[in-house]
């Protein structure tokens, strides 16, 4: 219909164009204006779909490209602004979304979030306060959004009003949970950036008893304890955080500069540099949330306002990688400079980026490299992950072991790796010493569903210590009762123990949990040919055999397809049973 509609629409228009002097009737120009704004809407209509579609199925430059197409028509719509402002955010280029924020009319953007907020946070690039405090006069429906806007206003006032700032940085993400810990952590710096320590101190020693603890947080006080002269409560501080939460490139570099008394004084922050430290604080928590590549349009504003601030690079880079967008993760990586403290670390993201990527030569050079030439605990714990996920069990475990040698000569004992390293010999076939690293792990965190199933899993596949592996698994399961894997191992070991009922109630669930799961379908289907479902454990080998990459485990699908588990059992007989 549109197709005739158009065609008739262009005869029309070039009847009238030789029809003769006279010119074309008005009623033929009115027919042609009408044609010619049809296309347009269509092809409005086609860029919002193909945006739109773009969006819902991760595409962030094919949605970046469209809604600024539409966007350079379609001013006066502010859902539309929002999400073309956020989608070229997305894909990082914050130049040109500042320049598509800036031509919208000032009725549009007051309508709108994710716009004004740039336009605010350009605004401070560009050290124009009043102009950047502007755009925060007008309610915010997004908490998040409100947050940024608190932290953005305190630090533009703190230099004027520091006692309104450093409260109003404070009270940014409200009283309680993580965000409010990051407005009283971030008040404190606040405090220390205008001279006053003893408050900071203060506040921060106050956080630390309650527990509440963010890396800058710690690394500010620890800097300030190892200036006033008190390193060993500086270096227990560190200490304690790396056993507590985890090693982080800042504290390992700030141990470093304590333990050879050549520590650097305190940073002081611009008031793009600490908004930016705001941004990035506020939005670290949803990079391994689930929330995609979204988190990228708040690391792109914290960067664009202080790019040297490579934790936010690093974090960033990983939302890229999770979200497959791998390149452009590679590439930000590349931007941390060899002298920064998070670049060792960046090289180890960088070599996993390049193994999800294919390039498995590439990464393993990569973390070689880096090890060689920084001898880093972390890189070596990334090499041996790399030749776990690789099929290399055999360097893993020794790469493993190097670990856990450099670790144990420091008294330090990480369960992580004693439960990697066991993980590899298990699979190696060195049982006796797997399970002891598997018991040193959980005796180090008694509390792991993981670590547990894996235990009482190895246990019950092996024939051995079945009530204890069964008691094992299910505490894993009371404590993760929706984990799939954890389901499966307690089917698998009522399976074991001859339990057929009960094994297929719980794996029957674990496909549930898991459908693509090829281990958990194939146990299934085993469950089922012994109550004699012959036709159900067809199926579900078949299922199992479409998820399998294995070759080993693809071949014994294939076997039991041809004659059932019967075929396998009694392969020396010569039975032949296949399933009805």
């Amino acid at each position: 219909m549109w197709r005739s509609i158009l065609i008739s629409a262009s005869c029309l228009a070039v009847t009238a164009c030789v029809s003769g002097n006279s010119g074309p009737s008005p009623r033929l120009l009115e027919q042609a204006e009408s044609a010619t704004k049809l296309r347009s809407e269509i092809e409005t209509l086609s860029t919002y779909a193909v945006a739109k579609y773009a969006g819902l199925t991760e595409d962030s430059d094919t949605a970046a490209r469209n809604y600024s197409r539409l966007l350079r028509t379609v001013k006066d719509d502010p859902w539309l602004a929002e999400q073309a402002i956020f989608s070229v955010m997305r894909i990082g280029e914050v130049e040109r979304a500042v320049k598509l924020a800036q031509s919208l009319p000032q009725a549009t953007i007051s309508q709108t979030e994710v716009p004004r907020l740039l336009l605010a946070v350009d605004a401070i690039k560009r050290n124009a306060r009043d102009e950047a405090l502007s755009y925060l006069t007008t309610p915010w429906t997004s908490d998040y959004h409100a947050m940024l806007a608190r932290s953005l206003a305190a630090w533009s006032v703190l230099s004027d009003d520091p006692e309104t700032a450093i409260t109003l940085q404070q009270n940014a993400g409200g009283g309680e949970g993580l965000y409010g810990l990051m407005g009283q952590t971030l008040g404190a710096v606040m405090k220390a950036n205008i001279g006053d320590k003893a408050g900071a101190q203060t506040d921060l020693a106050q956080l630390w008893d309650y527990n509440a603890r963010l890396a800058l947080g710690v690394e500010v006080e620890a800097r300030m304890m190892a200036h006033a002269g008190d390193t060993e409560l500086a270096l227990q501080r560190l200490q304690t955080f790396r056993r507590e939460v985890g090693r982080h490139p800042a504290l390992i570099a700030l141990k470093q500069e304590i333990e050879s008394d050549n520590v650097a004084p305190l940073p002081t922050y611009s008031v793009a540099e600490g908004i930016a430290l705001a941004f990035y604080l506020a939005t670290a928590p949803q990079a391994n949330q689930g929330y995609g590549d979204a988190p990228a349009v708040y690391f792109a504003m914290a960067v664009y306002l202080d790019p040297n601030l490579d934790s936010a690079k690093a974090l960033w880079a990983d939302t890229l990688d999770q979200a497959d967008r791998r390149q452009d993760a590679i590439a930000l990586l590349e931007t941390i400079p060899s002298e920064s403290v998070h670049h060792t670390s960046a090289q180890g993201q960088l070599a996993w980026a390049l193994r999800r990527e294919g390039r498995n030569q590439e990464a393993l050079e990569l973390a070689r490299e880096t090890l060689a030439r920084t001898d880093n605990r972390n890189i070596r714990v990334q090499l041996a992950d790399l030749l776990q996920s690789l099929d290399r069990d055999g360097e893993a475990e020794e790469t493993f072991t190097q670990v856990i040698e450099a670790d144990e000569a420091l008294g330090e004992y990480d369960w992580r790796i004693y439960f990697a390293r066991g993980s590899a010999r298990e699979r190696l076939g060195a049982w006796p010493p797997a399970e002891d690293d598997l018991r040193t792990a959980m005796n180090l965190n008694p509390n792991d569903p993981t670590i547990m199933n894996y235990l009482g899993y190895s246990w019950v596949d092996r024939g051995i210590n079945l009530n204890e592996g069964l008691d094992l698994i299910e505490q894993a399961l009371r404590l993760a009762p929706n984990n799939g894997a954890i389901t499966d191992s307690l089917g698998w070991a009522h399976y074991k123990m001859g339990n057929y009922e009960r094994a297929i109630f719980y794996l029957e669930r674990a496909t549930t949990l898991e459908p693509d799961a090829s281990e958990i379908l194939d146990h299934l289907g085993d469950a089922y040919w012994q109550v004699g479902r012959f036709k159900e454990a067809g199926f579900q080998w078949e299922r199992a055999l479409k998820y399998a990459t294995d070759e080993a485990e693809k071949d014994l699908l294939r076997r039991k397809l041809d004659g059932g588990i019967a075929l396998l059992q009694a392969a020396t007989s010569g039975s032949s049973t296949t399933y009805p």
